[in-house]
């Protein structure tokens, strides 16, 4: 036996109005189409439901007797199928977002901690990894969206700005009298610097302004993460270059941080997402909270041309 829920609909909705006409007007079917829904029934069933006249669609006894019964099953049938939808959608309530390796360890963990208390409901999976990393897990679908300085157009991936940091200097916080509290470009042509490798597209802002100032050489000591720089700077191996997100990771070491103007360099904070698919439901409230939180703390730091931007 094979009964559908069209089916039942058609059988219930003819024994309401007594009328085939009238119950093809509500499932918008023709006349025939019910009669031929109900046939199906009554054959399946292997009695009659109705009786029928030149004038009127009545109940036969054994149509009275499977009322009760055709009503109940519909009902079940769609109240199991509403509350399974409504798990579905909560289920659906996951953001996975990467991020590069700072920003992953010292920025999001507590605005993921903060936004679970706002949003219980939404899941946030996390993934650090470097820029290829993120872009082929977000090809492959395992992440949803990444956050880093991609400052270059991401093929296939939409890129949207969430803040606005600037380069800074930072020192060992020993030696914080050393240098004023806002430094010029002009300032570091002397000074030992740490730095990121060549091929970083950072590290090349870096270069051009410190070659513009008339800095020729390589920085002294070349590291492959913010977090190695920040650590070597407060062992007194030098002083480095980084981007303002760096902040919250500087408060945990003995370091001196100050802007870097003459010019201000902006760096962008991105994030971006595949444009082969949509991002999922509460990803858009996660992005504007994180973008809040971050504006808590960085933006009192930042230069007001850079706020204004």
């Amino acid at each position: 036996m094979n009964i559908t829920s069209r089916q039942l609909k058609a059988f219930l909705l003819t024994a309401h109005h007594q009328s085939f006409s009238r119950a093809a007007e509500q499932l918008f079917i023709t006349q025939s189409g019910m009669s031929v829904l109900i046939r199906e029934l009554e054959d399946q069933l292997g009695f009659r439901l109705f009786e029928r006249t030149t004038r009127h669609v009545t109940l036969s006894e054994f149509g009275l007797r499977f009322l009760p019964i055709a009503d109940r099953s519909l009902l079940d049938l769609e109240t199991a199928a509403a509350n399974i939808g409504r798990l579905a959608s909560a289920a659906k309530r996951r953001f996975a977002i990467g991020a590069t390796p700072l920003i992953a360890g010292k920025l999001l963990p507590a605005v993921i901690s903060e936004y679970a208390k706002r949003d219980p409901g939404m899941e946030i999976i996390l993934r650090d990894g470097d820029r290829a990393q993120l872009v082929a897990a977000l090809s492959s679908g395992e992440i949803d969206a990444a956050l880093g300085c991609f400052l270059q157009p991401v093929t296939d991936m939409r890129r949207a700005p969430l803040y606005r940091f600037t380069l800074m200097v930072i020192q060992p916080q020993a030696e914080a009298a050393r240098l004023a509290r806002a430094l010029r470009w002009a300032d570091l042509v002397d000074q030992r610097l740490l730095g990121g490798p060549p091929e970083s597209p950072i590290q090349q802002l870096i270069d051009h302004q410190l070659q513009r100032v008339g800095r020729r050489g390589p920085p002294q000591m070349l590291l492959n993460y913010f977090e190695t720089q920040i650590a070597m700077v407060e062992a007194g191996a030098g002083v480095a270059v980084i981007p303002s997100f760096c902040i919250p990771a500087c408060r945990d070491h003995k370091v001196a941080m100050h802007p870097l103007t003459d010019p201000v360099v902006p760096i962008d904070l991105y994030q971006i997402s595949s444009r082969a698919r949509e991002l999922p439901p509460g990803a858009e409230g996660f992005t504007a909270f994180l973008t809040s939180y971050i504006a808590e703390w960085a933006e009192p730091w930042s230069p007001p041309a850079v706020r204004a931007a």
